[in-house]
């Protein structure tokens, strides 16, 4: 007897890629300032349901873009698709999909984003993080996430994409 696996990809978007969609603004950091990236706490991937009748899928790739705020909550998650790669977010034969991956990422919480800012002359002790900083503002960003989702016959897996993006602070 054969099982079917539920596997999601999962990988974070560069803002840049974006078509055009959303204009990323860039923040210039001071010399004596240093952006700490998001770090994901609880962040499972999404999942079909278990009462899924999908018996087999092709890798689908369904985007999501989330809203994180200053206390590292998810503030707003929505579907993206600006992107050739993104289209079946928003096609209805994948709203199983879609669902899942919303309902999921609605539930993630961060370290939040922050602003580091260091007296004149120090800098951080590790590139990213705000150990010595005079300051830490909180900040909340933008991140946009790509979740490939397939399902085979065969043995149960889950594969994590790599993260290749940058947060963007969020106005």
């Amino acid at each position: 007897m054969t099982t079917a696996s539920r596997s999601v990809d999962q990988r974070m978007l560069t803002p840049e890629a974006a078509g055009g969609a959303a204009k990323v603004e860039r923040y210039q950091l001071a010399p004596s300032e240093v952006f700490r990236m998001p770090q994901p706490e609880h962040a499972p991937n999404p999942e079909l349901p278990a009462d899924s009748p999908r018996q087999t899928l092709a890798p689908t790739t369904v985007c999501a873009r989330l809203v994180i705020d200053a206390a590292g909550a998810v503030q707003r998650a929505e579907l993206l698709a600006d992107r050739d790669e993104c289209q079946a977010g928003a096609q209805a034969e994948y709203a199983d999909l879609a669902a899942a991956t919303l309902q999921q990422v609605r539930q993630w919480r961060f370290v939040p984003a922050a602003l580091c800012r260091f007296a004149a002359g120090q800098s951080p002790t590790e590139p990213g993080q705000c150990d010595g900083a005079q300051s830490v503002e909180a900040v909340p960003v933008t991140l946009l996430y790509a979740f490939t989702f397939q399902v085979e016959r065969g043995r149960a897996r889950v594969e994590r994409g790599g993260v290749g993006a940058q947060a963007r602070p969020t106005p």
